[in-house]
């Protein structure tokens, strides 16, 4: 479903050192290897990658991802390193609920020998800005992970959401507890965070 003024994000956004391409089936040899890489950490949290993906569901997703980014459903991107053009990571934004026209949610993922450098935070900075800046209607943006997730839970920390508390939720992975953390900003209170951050939190 679309809703009525929807804005179309751009096909590209600069975060720090890495930039956000919308997702393509053509990366799906990069996507791959970037999966095989990162298995265990994305065993532990990603419902989807309990078992190692095989080519055709991964291609099946980025298809997919394309057209619901073209019909303004959800906007993924995947994570290139500027400096190595290396593909190293997801991240997207999509609506919280088809009822709940106002809210977006994030989600990311960094390949496991490129983390710890600040591409999540850069990626969701990056994506918390364009949402903000191409669809007027959305008052608030919100990130989520299972409660035993520290290191997903230091990007919203570090760019000035709020912490909304610990949901009950369904363990679809590995490493879940039944515990989710919520975090959120709304648009005021990301352009005070923004103003006060000169460079993308590392």
């Amino acid at each position: 479903m679309k809703y009525y003024g929807m804005a179309l994000l751009p096909e590209q956004l600069i975060g720090g050192d890495i930039e956000l391409r919308r997702s393509r089936p053509s990366f799906l040899d990069d996507v791959m290897k970037a999966v095989a890489l990162s298995y265990r950490e994305l065993h532990r949290w990603m419902a989807w990658c309990q078992d190692m993906p095989l080519r055709e569901d991964i291609l099946k997703f980025l298809r997919e991802d394309e057209v619901a980014f073209d019909g303004d459903e959800r906007w993924g991107y995947a994570l290139f390193e500027r400096r190595s053009g290396e593909l190293v990571g997801s991240a997207g934004l999509r609506k919280i609920s088809e009822r709940d026209r106002e809210g977006l949610e994030i989600g990311y993922w960094v390949r496991s020998d490129r983390t710890k450098r600040g591409y999540a935070t850069a990626a969701a900075s990056a994506l918390v800005e364009a949402g903000f800046a191409s669809m007027q209607h959305v008052t608030r943006i919100r990130i989520g992970m299972d409660s035993a997730n520290v290191a997903s839970a230091a990007v919203p920390r570090k760019l000035g959401f709020a912490f909304l508390g610990d949901v009950e939720r369904e363990k679809v992975a590995a490493g879940h507890t039944g515990s989710q953390s919520v975090w959120e900003i709304d648009r005021s209170s990301w352009n005070a965070a923004r103003d006060g951050l000169s460079t993308v939190a590392k």
